[in-house]
């Protein structure tokens, strides 16, 4: 068996997957299917077989006949990196702890210190690997879990999955358990290697754990929830086939209570449905342009072609006439200005002024209370009152700046 070829430099296979990016892109949406036909990717490469020999030759792909498949590392990267992996590996983990183990002991033994500092740092960069892995598999377990029950057809295989998904939730869960342990027992290590970014991958490890642990405790839960559906569902489906069997051997009537169950039972989607009509808003039509507009679409899909329109009467003779009509009206700023030349208090100044009518004790109580309102910056309020026809009223004379100026 010849060895393949590989790269000679990350530049090279950076360079290659940026030419073949059509191919590749092709080839990941259909790695679920074994039957990538070469004729395909000859199309996508413009038809230079050398180019398909060339990722041949290099590992990249498979070539399997009259069919082409993606190499699983390729497959598996483009996976991971785009988070589209359905697999749930704890294996990795379990690596990533040996790892652990053995660089520790190697950290312990050792008596360089260069060399003492390296194994310290694979094993800070294998604890954080732990932790990203270990969120990794909890989001593809809690995504696993519900496309399990939701598209799987058979009742059956459903059940084994989530069965089986049950299983390395708790594989998880005791490699978590077991990763806090050692890092729990190794103090000799890490009260030695126990520089500031170790203890903070520690710390932010522990985090991730906490948060793992809330998440697979829902992901028990939901599993849980599922499993009953499932089984109610399953002991439903039986009791529908066994009485779709003695209804064909028309036995249903004598050997079920159903006819009787169903007599005494009145469920809401099997009566009568109610239309209610809604009245639309009048004032809401008329100002409402969004609203008349759908009413005018609703009408033209009817078949309304023509809106209903009532001729209004004529308007009558009396509305068109050119009569006025006078309205009296006392001149506030007028008034005010004579107020203001000459002493006396804002009441009886109203109550004795010339008017061009007799005014009303009520019409002069109304012009009192406006003019003390409107010119109340330019007026004095004392603390003295008068009355007169049984009204009591408050002295109020201008300003002394007013009547200086």
């Amino acid at each position: 068996m010849d060895s393949l070829s590989h790269f000679r430099s990350i530049d090279e296979l950076v360079r290659v997957l940026d030419r073949e990016q059509k191919l590749f892109r092709d080839m990941f949406e259909r790695r679920k299917s074994l039957a990538y036909r070469t004729d395909f990717a000859m199309e996508l490469v413009d038809y230079k077989r050398e180019r398909i020999q060339f990722l041949i030759d290099h590992g990249v792909i498979h070539d399997n006949g009259d069919f082409l498949e993606l190499e699983d590392i390729y497959v598996q990267f483009f996976e991971d990196v785009l988070d589209m992996n359905e697999e749930i590996s704890v294996a990795s983990v379990r690596e990533y702890i040996d790892s652990i183990k053995e660089n520790i002991t190697y950290f312990l033994e050792e008596r360089n210190e260069h060399r003492r500092m390296r194994y310290r740092d694979n094993v800070r960069k294998i604890l954080r690997r732990i932790g990203l892995r270990t969120l990794k598999n909890i989001v593809d377990l809690k995504r696993n879990v519900d496309v399990a029950y939701k598209q799987e057809p058979s009742f059956n295989v459903k059940k084994l999955r989530l069965e089986g998904l049950d299983r390395k939730r708790e594989n998880i869960k005791a490699l978590m358990a077991e990763c806090e342990k050692l890092m729990d027992q190794e103090t000799v290590f890490f009260s030695l290697a126990g520089d500031p970014g170790m203890q903070r991958t520690c710390m932010d490890v522990r985090n991730q754990f906490t948060e793992g642990d809330h998440s697979l405790l829902e992901i028990e839960r939901q599993i849980i929830i599922y499993i009953n559906q499932i089984e109610r569902q399953s002991a439903f489906f039986k009791k529908v086939r066994r009485l779709k069997y003695l209804k064909d051997q028309l036995t249903w009537r004598e050997d079920t209570d159903v006819e009787r169950m169903l007599g005494n039972i009145d469920p809401v989607w099997m009566g009568k449905r109610h239309y209610t009509r809604l009245l639309l808003s009048i004032d809401m039509l008329r100002s409402d342009r969004d609203a008349y507009d759908i009413v005018r679409k609703i009408a033209s899909k009817a078949g309304v072609r023509r809106l209903s329109r009532t001729e209004a009467d004529p308007i009558g003779e009396e509305f068109l006439g050119a009569d006025a009509e006078e309205v009296e009206q006392v001149n506030i700023n007028a008034l005010w200005n004579a107020f203001q030349a000459q002493g006396c208090d804002l009441f009886s100044f109203i109550r004795n002024f010339n008017y061009k009518r007799p005014r009303e004790m009520r019409e002069h109580i109304v012009l009192f209370c406006q003019m003390a309102t409107t010119f109340s910056d330019r007026l004095t309020f004392s603390d003295r009152f008068e009355s007169t026809n049984n009204i009591e009223y408050a002295l109020i004379y201008a300003s002394q700046h007013t009547e200086n100026t």
